[in-house]
């Protein structure tokens, strides 16, 4: 006769206990596994394609609002009729700033960073109100025409319009760094849980063999073995995606922001250099003294963008050749000092704004060799989080399976192991 069972009580009804126990370990175990990768992989496509966009664009929106500023001061400056480069450079960085900030809008900004967008949007056309009326002014040869500069420069642009660009910027940071950490952060909880099954399944395997007299149960081999493999396929998909993350944040984002806030600095200093000429004295030398701290930041902080580059032979190469620009800028501003000091305002403007001026040319050399650093480094950051969202690619698909198959294992080696039990 076969002998009866009674869960609970008999050795083949705790058999079966500790099968049902098994199979929702496995199971369990493998549902966080796959919700901690997707977890992941939705963070690292969030880097992808929305934190470091919308960096990319509270960044561009700034630049192209500082370019904006110093373009409008040197265009004053020659007599209100500027150049047909420095009118077309004025025109695209205000409709670069508008085609962004119609963009940000568009795709539902919420919160602080839809009131950032409203004072931009609100205050870029009073911005440009007042330029015109400044450029309309000189043209006619009326001083105030500078008072009207100075007032969309000190009183709109940089006192409302540049602190939101800021705010905005600095909001986009941080969701990118949330964004990063959710992506690169350890799976412990998972991988604990997978620990657990397989320290079960190795401990039914001990149990079934000291009850059955017999070596192994291949069903719960089977389930331990896929086990493991989850386990180091997790661990070592998550450390691979984690570093290529991490080499995204220190070979791309790092330095990016690192060489934006340069080309920035550069901007208002080219900003306060034409400004100092356009106020004629009127400003009691801050202009001066502004640009004076713009260019020492600046000069300060192109050692750091080297350091940070330094991974990078083209970048650094890039960021030396704006470091000589910056000197070669400080010679050529002293010199437009000098000239306007001693009374030479037309020598003075004429290294300011002319195409083959001194500091003209050192500033623009500044300006491409940190945009083209800008978009290497750019170019570095996408391909480290594109390797990084490839480790996870399917990961979530294949521990799925893996605990599937560990369930039916455990299913089956049970199921002979009862069987073989109350055999006759």
């Amino acid at each position: 006769m076969r002998r009866l069972i009674r869960v609970g009580g008999t050795t083949p009804g705790r058999m079966l206990v500790i099968g049902v126990a098994l199979v929702l370990i496995s199971l369990l175990s493998g549902l966080f596994a796959v919700f901690a990768v997707t977890q992941r992989a939705d963070a690292a496509k969030a880097v992808a394609q929305g934190s470091e966009p919308l960096g990319l664009k509270t960044q561009e929106i700034y630049r192209a609002l500082a370019d904006a500023d110093a373009t409008a001061a040197a265009g004053l400056l020659e007599g209100g009729v500027e150049s047909a480069a420095v009118r077309e450079n004025y025109q695209r960085s205000i409709d670069s700033a508008s085609r962004t900030l119609i963009d940000a809008t568009a795709a539902g900004a919420t919160g602080d960073v839809a009131e950032q967008l409203r004072v931009i949007g609100v205050q870029l056309p009073e911005y440009a109100r007042l330029v015109e009326r400044a450029r309309a002014e000189t043209r006619q040869g009326n001083t105030v025409g500078a008072a009207y500069l100075r007032s969309a420069s000190q009183n709109v642009m940089r006192a409302k319009i540049l602190p939101a660009a800021t705010s905005l910027h600095d909001m986009a940071e941080k969701r990118l760094a949330a964004d990063h950490r959710d992506a690169t952060s350890t799976p412990w909880v998972p991988l604990t849980l997978l620990l657990v099954s397989l320290a079960s399944c190795g401990g039914a395997l001990w149990y079934f063999a000291r009850r059955t007299h017999r070596r192994i149960n291949i069903g719960l081999l089977i389930a331990g073995l896929a086990t493991l493999v989850s386990i180091g396929w997790l661990w070592i998909a998550a450390d691979t995606s984690r570093g290529d993350l991490d080499r995204s944040r220190s070979d791309g984002w790092g330095p990016v922001e690192t060489l934006a806030q340069a080309r920035i600095l550069s901007l208002k200093a080219r900003g306060d250099e034409s400004l100092t000429l356009v106020m004629r004295g009127s400003d009691n030398g801050t202009y001066e003294k502004h640009f004076q701290d713009m260019w020492g930041q600046l000069a300060g902080i192109l050692p750091k963008a080297e350091r940070v580059t330094r991974g990078d032979p083209t970048t650094v190469a890039k960021v030396r050749a704006a470091q000589a620009a910056t000197a070669d800028w400080k010679k050529a501003h002293e010199e437009v000092t000098s000239l306007y000091e001693s009374g030479q305002f037309e020598q003075a403007v004429a290294r300011v704004t002319k195409a083959d001026g001194a500091a003209r040319v050192a500033f623009t050399r500044i300006d491409q060799a940190l945009e083209a650093a800008i978009s290497e480094d750019q170019g570095h950051f996408r391909r480290a989080v594109g390797d990084g969202r490839g480790a996870l690619n399917s990961l979530d698909i294949a521990l799925g399976v893996l605990a599937l198959i560990a369930a039916a294992a455990i299913v089956d080696g049970v199921r002979r192991e009862v069987g073989r039990y109350n055999r006759p």
